[in-house]
């Protein structure tokens, strides 16, 4: 028996234990791909703090995106990340209520149809605030009310680690019997977990596209280098299939380069693999045709994971480029889209992700989507708006507009740092350049745009342990003043609407101290409304 394609015979028998699907019950916006598509991703505790149309009005308005997606399922991690071996500490740049989030294992935050699971079923947060929302159904309304493709994700893991602790027959072996912290797919419960799990989000949720960067089997193929898996599942699986893994272990002990015992253990591993995706796929399409499955490819060939047999079942691949986000520009972007357009062919549209946190530069930023662009691709991925200063998201629209991506216009506007300053001093907040006044500052500018009807958005911060003023002044007129009342201690945006702005008019911003609050600036924004006949 081919072990390569085990998932092909097995797929189909999948509906057995499933049982007969009913009708669709949602109306289906469908929403179809941008020519370029730029996705971002949100996350439930974020929707809570920050609410759903200020992140929106954020994405859309200063990074371009026109494709969201929930984070639906998350793995155990601190948020905004952070990386150990970089410098520094990274919060949450936007987010009015905390400074910073550890997300909880595996936890889902949409409201599962519990009784289409079978043994396992999805794990709700531990936090009333979080699990007594549907969080999923919020950003699908929102963004597709604002004509935006909305999409899910099934994060890294998807069955806590606390609960395998439960039982352990549900988790990966190496080839000594000891367990690992991954569930096997070859698992019947899992399997049927996972395949409901996709079945539920597709069927109960209007969701044009389903992201998914599952850890299957571990990243080595090295059976005796942290290879998995040699549970008694996939002892049972591949007996079936015509090896022997149980007689295969001490040969492969002794030694690991042994044949065919090698081959016939790393081509179980990917038939295993191909089989739940394709499992999970057809659940998915089954449910809705024009259902976009997104492979978050995270380059881990070793894995298991063969592009190339899953070509009828993949509809676009998100690729976790994130490397830049330490702080240089890495050489092999270029290259991983190549290689995926090679395996997939030309029609499977290539996001490759683009880093806006940690170290990341305008310069990069603008960089890595010149790269993405030249290459093929038909979209990128912002990484991640939790983490993104907003001149790291205007970072994006304006690389958009300079790679000459159509539909993206460049951010008019101007670094208030670079305005003519007069008590106002270069500062640095939440890794934002900005300037800062002790006192009274004033930063000005001559306007250089074309006479005209605009919209100004001032991007400021609000600390804490103070109450400063800001107000904007235009040809000598005031045109708006607030107070910075807040108390939130992160970076806000002010829009004043509708201003006539005549050409060489001066701009004026001035910002009044008052206790620790230093009346922080860092970008003033022009949008174009109409224009003003002479």
């Amino acid at each position: 028996m081919n072990l390569r394609h085990l998932g092909c015979l097995t797929a189909s028998l999948a509906w057995l234990c499933l049982g007969e699907l009913s009708a669709q019950a949602i109306q289906r916006s469908n929403v179809p791909a941008p020519a370029f598509e730029v996705t971002g991703s949100i996350y439930p505790w974020e929707v809570h703090d920050e609410g759903i149309d200020l992140i929106l009005d954020n994405m859309t308005g200063i990074a371009g995106i026109n494709s969201v997606y929930l984070i639906a399922v998350m793995h155990e991690e601190h948020r905004p990340f952070n990386n150990d071996k970089l410098p520094g500490t990274f919060n949450f740049i936007h987010n009015p209520v905390r400074t910073e989030w550890d997300a909880e294992d595996s936890r889902a935050y949409f409201q599962p149809k519990m009784e289409s699971y079978g043994k396992i079923k999805p794990i709700m947060s531990e936090h009333a605030w979080l699990n007594e929302t549907d969080w999923l159904k919020i950003v699908l309304d929102k963004a597709h009310a604002r004509g935006l493709r909305a999409g899910v994700e099934v994060s890294h893991t998807y069955i806590p680690v606390d609960f395998m602790a439960k039982h352990p027959e549900y988790k990966q072996r190496d080839i000594e019997g000891k367990t690992v912290d991954r569930p096997c797919t070859n698992n019947p419960d899992v399997r049927e977990y996972l395949v409901a799990l996709y079945g539920d989000l597709a069927k109960n949720y209007d969701v044009d596209y389903v992201q998914t960067c599952m850890l299957l089997f571990s990243r080595s193929d090295d059976p005796v280098k942290g290879g998995t898996c040699f549970c008694e599942s996939c002892k049972k699986k591949a007996k079936a299939a015509g090896f022997d893994m149980e007689a295969a272990i001490p040969i492969l002990k002794d030694n690991p380069y042994a044949q065919p015992q090698l081959d016939n253990w790393r081509n179980f591993r990917k038939a295993s693999t191909t089989e739940i995706y394709k499992l999970v796929t057809d659940r998915l399409h089954q449910e809705n045709p024009k259902i976009d499955f997104r492979l978050n490819d995270l380059n881990d060939r070793s894995s298991g994971l063969v592009l190339e047999d899953l070509k009828g079942n993949i509809n676009s691949v998100h690729l976790s480029t994130h490397t830049e986000q330490n702080g240089y520009q890495k050489t092999d972007r270029q290259s991983r889209i190549a290689t995926t357009q090679y395996f997939m062919g030309k029609d499977v549209p290539i996001i490759p992700g683009v880093p806006t946190r940690l170290l990341t530069t305008e310069a990069i930023v603008k960089s890595s989507i010149k790269i993405s662009v030249d290459g093929g691709a038909k979209g990128i991925g912002v990484k991640h708006y939790d983490g993104s200063p907003y001149s790291m998201l205007r970072a994006v629209r304006n690389g958009l507009s300079e790679a000459g991506v159509t539909g993206f216009t460049p951010v008019i506007g101007m670094e208030v740092e670079k305005m003519d300053l007069s008590g106002y001093n270069p500062d640095k907040f939440l890794i934002e350049q900005c300037v800062q006044t002790t006192g009274t500052g004033i930063a000005k500018t001559a306007f250089g745009q074309p006479t005209g009807i605009y919209d100004i958005v001032v991007s400021y911060a609000d600390e804490k342990n103070g109450q400063g003023n800001i107000s904007l002044h235009i040809g000598g007129k005031q045109k708006a003043a607030w107070k910075l009342s807040e108390d939130v201690g992160c970076w806000r945006r002010k829009t004043i609407s509708n201003v006539k702005i005549k050409n060489g008019e001066e701009i004026r911003l001035t910002g009044i101290a008052d206790g620790s609050e230093t009346a922080k600036v860092d970008f003033i924004e022009f949008i174009p409304k109409t224009a003003v006949k002479k």
